[in-house]
């Protein structure tokens, strides 16, 4: 075809120019704020969208959270700015930038024998064109070259940049046509170029060759641009003349891959000078042809809109995805924390069942047979009173609490019950703990975060932890065991003391009670008070209710000391739920999404 067909074909019918005005302010002023946030207008931050790895979709939310914030950049761009972006893609080697260079009419983008020769993507646009305003990719610097009516000599491009050539062509003035790197390029940051390009594209041109058509990654890349739907042209490159477009249908249709044969052209291998020698060759001048009626001011609306519409579907898709995968996740998370529970509540079972055991073998029995001692020595005709305090008296002595004078103090008291208290039953118990969550509840994903976390050791309560945590509930038990005792002998009347309550009695009794719950003495507390105080009180109202209130006051005791005891578990458990809370979507960031999934789906239409 000659210069003049060339031209006659991008003029007929007469070319509808684009220019910047014609940008719309409103979808300008939301291009930036769409990818942030929702209807809503709460503020979205991607990299809160995370999650523990407890269902089979985990790799595939990071995936998502990564590639969903790009498309929604591209889909907000794409809808400001009213051009149509034509790449050309294929593998290494294929003669991708020769072919662009004879759809643009002059040697742009630098070829040769040698691979790759594009080293970074190389665009076409009008002058007027200003690509720059609000461009998704801030890795890629967009660099401008000012229009000439000649090009010195072809680009090669620079990676991480992309680089603009400007026309002055007015027929082309809607279209964007780009020569990207290679598909299967040896550098990763060309090979994400190349992608994220594809994302800008209204069409893609589709360059492979005899040699390279069924490699592995520009295959995958076709069947995925099939699958979406996205329009495309499929360049055959440097053919052996006797290959077919049935030949080239057949083998395609035995990959799997079925379409209509006006999309395929078939480029002969070029003797000599690609360049001029295709620019003549009449399939690719068929290729122009079909590119020119389709992609034609005319029709750009249409095509837009319905790339658009295309690309609002895609996103719905991919963010009611994410949705329905971050939901599996939390529901995974729940069952996970019901199963903690279930081997907390185990384990506070077991330290409680050992504390008690401690207890009946270390003290029961002696504690029953000094019980029985102190009742021989009790006279209840001869001077009740001295007898009942010597009693009391000899019974703190056996738990190691009578005084040696009368200047101990009730700290000292409380004191010597801490030296007693044993931390190893508790550490072993925390031991177990962690042992059983490792064991039962895993993650299978060994890649997880989850499943690594929970393996630090900054996770599992260490034995000064630990014994700071039960310091910090004893020192709480002092307190409120000398508040009690404050309140409760406050209440003894000056003229008449409850016989034998008395003040030094009474602190006595709830060390003694003290002494039995931190022993674990749990379950024996009302019978050895019962044991040691029943036979001393008379029928008097004021003994009984004082007697009562020494109950009731032990009990409590016991209670508080329990919860101490189990407050460690707790602490240990809570640190595993605290785990897996910081490893979960949290649920603003859930509504954001879920608003932006709903702005999207009402925006299909341009």
């Amino acid at each position: 075809m000659h210069d003049s067909d060339m031209v006659h074909l991008r003029k007929t019918p007469s070319p509808r120019i684009w220019h910047p005005t014609m940008i719309s302010e409103r979808n300008a002023t939301e291009q930036t704020a769409l990818t942030t946030r929702g209807s809503t207008g709460g503020k979205l931050s991607w990299d809160t969208i995370q999650c523990p790895g407890l269902t089979p979709g985990a790799a595939e939310i990071h995936r998502l959270s990564e590639d969903i914030p790009k498309r929604l950049a591209v889909f907000s761009y794409k809808e400001a700015l009213p051009y149509l972006w034509v790449v050309f893609a294929g593998g290494t080697g294929t003669g991708k930038s020769t072919l662009f260079n004879a759809f643009c009419e002059k040697p742009l983008s630098q070829t040769g024998v040698e691979r790759p020769k594009t080293f970074g993507p190389i665009l076409y646009v009008h002058r007027d064109c200003p690509i720059e305003k609000g461009f998704p990719f801030p890795s890629l610097q967009v660099n401008r070259q000012a229009s000439t009516d000649s090009v010195s000599s072809p680009a090669t491009g620079t990676a991480g940049h992309l680089f603009i050539l400007e026309h002055n062509r007015d027929d082309w003035s809607h279209l964007l046509i780009v020569d990207t790197p290679d598909l299967d390029s040896v550098e990763a940051e060309n090979r994400q170029i190349a992608e994220d390009l594809y994302l800008l594209s209204d069409a893609v041109v589709f360059v492979t060759s005899q040699e390279k058509y069924a490699d592995d990654v520009p295959y995958q890349f076709f069947v995925r641009m099939m699958e979406e739907k996205k329009p495309y042209f499929f360049l055959l490159n440097k053919t052996d003349e006797r290959l077919t477009e049935q030949d080239v249908m057949g083998a395609l249709r035995g990959q799997g891959i079925s379409f209509g044969n006006d999309r395929v052209w078939l480029i002969p291998y070029a003797p000599s000078d690609p360049f001029q020698w295709i620019s003549e060759h009449l399939a690719f001048h068929d290729f122009v042809h079909r590119f020119s009626q389709e992609f034609s001011t005319q029709g750009m609306e249409d095509l837009r809109e319905k790339e658009h519409a295309r690309r609002a579907n895609d996103l719905t898709i991919r963010l009611g995805r994410v949705l329905d995968l971050l939901e599996r996740e939390n529901q995974a998370g729940r069952k996970w924390l019901s199963q903690l529970d279930v081997l907390c509540q185990k384990t506070c079972h077991d330290l409680i069942n050992e504390q008690k055991k401690r207890f009946t073998a270390q003290s029961r029995e002696y504690l029953q047979r000094e019980i029985r001692r102190l009742f021989t020595k009790y006279d209840v005709l001869a001077k009740p009173r001295r007898i009942i305090r010597e009693v009391f008296l000899t019974a703190f002595a056996l738990f190691g609490f009578r005084k040696e004078s009368t200047q101990q103090t009730h700290k000292d008291s409380l004191s010597k019950i801490r030296q007693k208290i044993d931390l190893a039953p508790v550490q072993l118990t925390i031991e177990k703990f962690n042992r059983s969550v490792l064991e039962k509840l895993p993650p299978s994903d060994e890649t997880s975060p989850l499943f690594k976390i929970i393996r630090q050791t900054s996770m599992v309560l260490n034995d000064e932890e630990i014994k700071e945590r039960i310091w910090k509930e004893h020192d709480h038990l002092d307190a409120w065991l000398e508040q009690t005792f404050q309140k409760l002998s406050q209440e003894l009347p000056i003229h008449k003391k409850w016989g034998i309550y008395s003040t030094s009695i009474l602190w006595g009794i709830l060390i003694i009670s003290f002494e039995i719950v931190v022993g674990g003495g749990f379950s024996m507390l009302d019978a050895a008070l019962d044991s040691v105080i029943a036979p001393f009180v008379t029928k008097g109202a004021v003994e009984l209710f004082a007697y009562h209130e020494i109950q009731k006051i032990a009990r409590e005791l016991a209670k508080r000391y329990q919860e101490g005891l189990l407050s460690v578990v707790q602490q240990q458990r809570k640190r595993y739920e605290d785990c897996l809370q910081s490893l979960l979507t949290p649920p603003e960031t859930v509504e954001s999404l879920q608003a932006l999934h709903s702005e999207i789906a009402s925006r299909k239409v341009l």
